[in-house]
């Protein structure tokens, strides 16, 4: 009886235990499939995100303006530092250099002094008198000119290091409808860069009607770029490259950040000119300053430019350093006051306030006149007084709802009393787009009499 029993709980533990154990293995593999089902969708849902966000971050930043917070303002001036790009950079913290491109003080050429030499008589046909026959060239000498030489080369080399090449295409569709493109070469001036962009400051003159633009760097590499901002008033236009797009071509391969030079010029100071001055991109010119604060009228400014001994060259465009490398000048073919045959370029420190503008898309105040300082000498021989003659306003200018009219000389502005051209745009500028008194002399019937106007400037970007 008691064996039955013991064999009747074996069969039953038997049973329970085939029922059990295979029940427990059936959750544990449930278990760890559903661990896996989870990791798996998790890696996936992961590496979309990652794409979209690839795919939409530069849209989301543009849709939501997210670039005016994450670009810092962009000034120019003397530089300590030169600012190299590796990736995108934090917005509060600006990349960091690792040359110093600025050249301290005004380097020297080491020239040996020539020695006199015995004088050389030569005839018609040629030929050396008797008594000069055996004369020669010091060899001194010539090696001094090879010093002086070799040092400009040495120095041009250096302040090169902030230019690139910009080619600008232009496409278009001809007579038989099919489209080709015309590429022409242009000098870009790195001047810094606004937390995002590396920004390359250009004539507009020498890209205008181009369509796409690419920029070469030392090492050959080329890379698209866009137009940042221009200013048509002044001629000027920042091209611009992404951080995170220029650092593929390499520290040591980037243009290294300009200085520039805001004292005013004399004439003779010796001058070097890179670019593109002559046709041949990456060229040099060797010169100097022959005028100097000379005046070009532009809309409700004037721009002071200078002259060169350099021979022009129609379509050149570039940069002028001074011997201590700092950019003194842009080369102009239209700013000036019709010199021709020789190279004229702008003044950079006459525009500071212009060009730091222009890097940093901000807009300048537009009145639509053109405006000319009246002299003592005009003033005494016209019996005119002291203010800004106004050679002409623009149709539908805020001068011309104002009631301006050619021939009125401004006098006052607010309450400030004006004398030249450039004072009048910067206190128009310090009033900013609001109602500004006016204050004008006007010829009424032969009389010269004062009328009391007033003026809404407005914000101009280009």
């Amino acid at each position: 009886m008691e064996e039955n029993k013991d064999r009747v709980q074996e069969e039953e533990q038997q049973v329970i235990q085939e029922q059990i154990l295979p029940k427990k293995n059936k959750n544990r593999k449930k278990f760890w499939k559903s661990i896996l089902r989870i990791a798996g969708s998790a890696v996936l849902f992961g590496l979309i995100a990652g794409v979209t966000l690839v795919l939409t971050g530069s849209f989301l930043i543009k849709k939501f303006g997210l670039e005016k917070t994450l670009r810092q303002a962009v000034a120019i001036g003397k530089v300590t530092q030169a600012v190299s790009p590796t990736g995108v950079p934090s917005p509060s913290k600006a990349p960091t250099a690792t040359k110093d491109p600025t050249i301290t003080g005004t380097p020297t050429l080491e020239v040996v002094p020539p020695k006199a030499t015995p004088e050389v008589i030569v005839s018609i046909d040629g030929n050396k008198n008797e008594e000069t026959a055996d004369a020669v060239i010091d060899d001194e000498t010539v090696q001094g000119f090879l010093n002086m030489y070799t040092g400009i080369a040495d120095l041009s080399g250096k302040f090169s290091k902030s230019l690139v090449r910009i080619t600008a295409i232009s496409e278009g569709v001809d007579w038989f409808e099919e489209a080709y493109e015309t590429s022409r070469t242009a000098t870009g001036l790195y001047v810094g860069d606004n937390g995002l962009d590396m920004l390359f400051l250009a004539s507009l003159d020498s890209i205008e009607g181009a369509t796409r633009f690419q920029v070469t760097f030392a090492n050959g590499a080329t890379m698209p770029c866009s137009v940042f901002s221009y200013d048509t008033n002044y001629c000027l236009v920042v091209l611009a490259v992404r951080l995170s797009a220029a650092a593929s071509v390499g520290e040591e391969n980037l243009p290294e950040k300009a200085g520039f030079a805001m004292e005013g010029l004399e004439p003779g100071t010796p001058v070097i000119v890179l670019g593109n001055p002559n046709g041949h991109p990456g060229a040099m010119e060797l010169g100097m300053t022959t005028g100097t604060g000379l005046v070009v009228q532009v809309i409700d400014d004037e721009v002071v430019y200078f002259t060169t001994g350099i021979t022009e060259y129609a379509e050149g465009d570039g940069f002028v350093f001074n011997l201590a490398g700092d950019v003194i000048g842009m080369v102009s073919n239209t700013l000036n006051k019709g010199e021709q045959g020789i190279i004229t370029a702008v003044e950079v420190g006459g525009i500071r306030d212009i060009i730091e503008k222009v890097l940093n898309n901000i807009p300048r105040m537009y009145c639509g006149m053109r405006l000319e300082a009246v002299n003592t000498v005009m003033g005494g021989k016209y019996k005119l007084p002291e203010g800004v003659y106004v050679s002409e306003v623009l149709p539908g200018s805020p001068a011309m709802y104002a009631g301006i009219k050619n021939g009125d000389i401004i006098t006052e502005v607010g309450i400030t009393p004006v004398s030249g051209v450039r004072q009048f745009y910067e206190e128009i500028t310090g009033v900013g787009p609001h109602s500004v008194r006016i204050l004008v002399n006007r010829d009424v019937k032969g009389e010269r009499k004062e009328q009391t106007l007033y003026m809404v400037p407005e914000l101009k970007f280009h």
